[in-house]
């Protein structure tokens, strides 16, 4: 029997973490065979913060469903070739647009505003609709060309004519940021641009949040704030601004983690301090260390990939610990302690046979010791298997660029390929 394929697979495109071991909804993890299970959220975690007015928000729940949370999978709203719809770590910590079952219909909604026309409100909802397709549909990139055009009308009459309230505003903002880096991923990062027009808008978004903020320091922190501060992250790594990309997600892990000492408190019940009831989200520190990957930073990224696995373990996601384990195993590799490095490839792949990278990254190192029947029964085991193969391991720009393994492991397996009797043609 094969396995099927748990492969660290790919959160990004262009910005291919030292180990990803992210799971994600991404065409790329399609093709990998990536086994992505399904979870509810608990109750409590399906209204969180609110965000918006009745006129976007009744538009976006129409469009992608009352709140992403409670049925997403565990994919983090990724930005690289083929990413989906938005999804999230849903059994405990969620990264969503819109959290629209919780509506705001107080202080905000009352504020004087001219009304949008039912015109508007159409337009708004097919962009929302549209950014839902699947993007490997053959229309897909023109649907969400057509989505970001109407989400730009949207925003210059609701910034212009309209003076609609800021948190409409700020919705509409990440709606066409999520439109511009979707044409970025399904082009491959052929339009930097569009990842480029992407953090803009998250810019602004975020901008007007803290705006609110401002004005009213006690008011309950939208879970969107950082969750918008994850997507410009994704979408710097786009842009290989690592170092802004790290930043952004060490400001939502630090919203997200109280104060040493302090309850853990939902966003719908206190000030931006108190955290958000969910704790951290493991995928973010996940993504974090990754980053810290790019810059060298390689002790800082151990520490997250430690905290991210211990989490993972805590709420009985063994495979998921795995892949957590996984990236520190690349990230050993990377500083130079091989041997640690293979006792740990070795201990994910006892505890989960199925994540092919650690077999190729062990048929590679063996075959740099010489010992040469380890190293082609990894091979074979990651060829025939696993549902997905090796077929993507010998692609070694893939495996650089993209999969971006640490050079001496990609200089490992490029020696292996070349020379182990039938590699390249596996």
């Amino acid at each position: 029997l094969k396995l099927a394929q748990v492969a660290p697979p790919l959160p990004r495109s262009g910005a291919m973490p030292i180990g990803a071991g992210l799971p994600e909804c991404s065409a790329q993890g399609q093709q990998l065979g990536v086994d992505v299970p399904v979870r509810r959220a608990a109750p409590r975690r399906r209204a969180r913060g609110a965000f918006g007015t009745a006129a976007v928000a009744a538009a976006a729940a129409t469009a992608l469903g009352a709140s992403l949370g409670p049925a997403a999978s565990y994919c983090l709203p990724q930005q690289g070739p083929g990413r989906p719809l938005e999804a999230a770590y849903a059994s405990r910590r969620a990264v969503v647009v819109a959290g629209s079952s919780a509506v705001a219909t107080g202080a905000s909604a009352a504020r004087a505003a001219p009304m949008p026309t039912e015109e508007d409100l159409d337009s708004i909802q097919g962009a929302f609709r549209m950014l839902s397709i699947d993007p490997n549909r053959p229309d897909a990139v023109a649907e969400i060309e057509e989505a970001e055009k109407a989400l730009c009308r949207a925003i210059e009459r609701w910034e212009g004519p309209l003076q609609r309230p800021t948190e409409e505003r700020a919705r509409l903002r990440l709606a066409r940021a999520r439109a511009r880096v979707l044409l970025n991923d399904i082009a491959g990062g052929k339009r930097p641009e569009k990842a480029a027009d992407s953090v803009e808008d998250l810019d602004e978004a975020i901008k007007l949040m803290e705006g609110e903020f401002d004005l009213e320091p006690g008011k309950p922190i939208y879970s969107e704030f950082p969750d918008a501060l994850v997507r410009r992250a994704l979408a710097k790594e786009e842009l290989k601004e690592w170092k802004g990309a790290v930043d952004d997600y060490s400001r939502a892990i630090k919203l997200w983690r109280p104060p040493a000492g302090t309850p853990d408190i939902s966003l719908r019940d206190g000030p931006p301090e108190m955290g958000n009831g969910l704790g951290v989200n493991p995928l973010v520190l996940n993504y974090r260390g990754n980053a810290l990957c790019q810059l060298g930073r390689y002790e800082e990224a151990m520490d997250d990939y430690q905290e991210a696995g211990d989490i993972f373990l805590r709420d009985g996601e063994v495979r998921q610990f795995s892949l957590s384990r996984a990236n520190q195993a690349l990230a050993l590799y990377a500083m130079n302690q091989p041997d640690e490095a293979v006792s740990m490839m070795r201990g994910v792949i006892r505890k989960d046979p199925g994540v092919v990278d650690m077999h190729v990254a062990l048929a590679a190192i063996y075959w740099e010791r010489g010992q040469i029947g380890k190293a082609e029964g990894e091979w074979s085991f990651a060829c025939e298997r696993i549902d997905a193969g090796c077929q993507a391991y010998k692609d070694l720009t893939w495996v650089e660029t993209i999969r971006r393994w640490p050079p001496p492991l990609v200089s490992a397996l490029r020696n292996f390929l070349s020379k182990a009797p039938g590699a390249s043609a596996a």
